[in-house]
């Protein structure tokens, strides 16, 4: 059994953390805690897949992390893992994920990688035309992904 669980450094990500751990001390099983880079172009216009910017990522096979971001999510999955460990799971792992896909994609490309059984997402709670222009992670990743999802609010 695998627990993945998506952060993003969000106070509705620290409650979907929360929620994971919880669950998965409980089922004494694995946790893989995610944070999905999202190429920039991704999330512009839904349903017309994202492509490299070929000024910026010419012959790069993978998109790449900027330092930034990784210098500020490492510490944030750093301290996560330790709270996982804390509460008493052995096996935990974290991993910043690029994807030239939208954030929901690579989650749900990285549920079936892993074969996890669940995958925990925070909801920011959007409505409306923000939703509309921007898309929902949580809602893509229900209607996509082919293990159970748990939704945090």
């Amino acid at each position: 059994m695998v627990v993945m669980v998506a952060v993003d450094g969000s106070k509705p990500a620290e409650v979907a953390m929360n929620a994971a751990i919880d669950f998965a001390k409980e089922a004494n099983t694995r946790v893989i805690i995610v944070y999905v880079h999202s190429h920039s172009s991704a999330p512009l216009l839904p349903g017309i897949p994202p492509y490299p910017n070929i000024l910026t990522d010419l012959g790069a096979s993978s998109p790449r992390v900027p330092k930034e971001i990784i210098n500020k999510m490492q510490p944030i999955l750093l301290g996560y893992e330790e709270k996982a460990k804390a509460a008493g799971i052995k096996d935990v792992e974290s991993k910043i994920l690029p994807v030239w896909d939208s954030v929901g994609g690579g989650l749900v490309q990285e549920t079936k990688r892993y074969n996890a059984t669940i995958l925990f997402v925070g909801s920011r709670g959007m409505t409306g035309l923000k939703r509309a222009f921007i898309g929902s992670v949580a809602d893509y990743v229900v209607r996509n992904s082919e293990c159970d999802v748990y939704i945090a609010r």
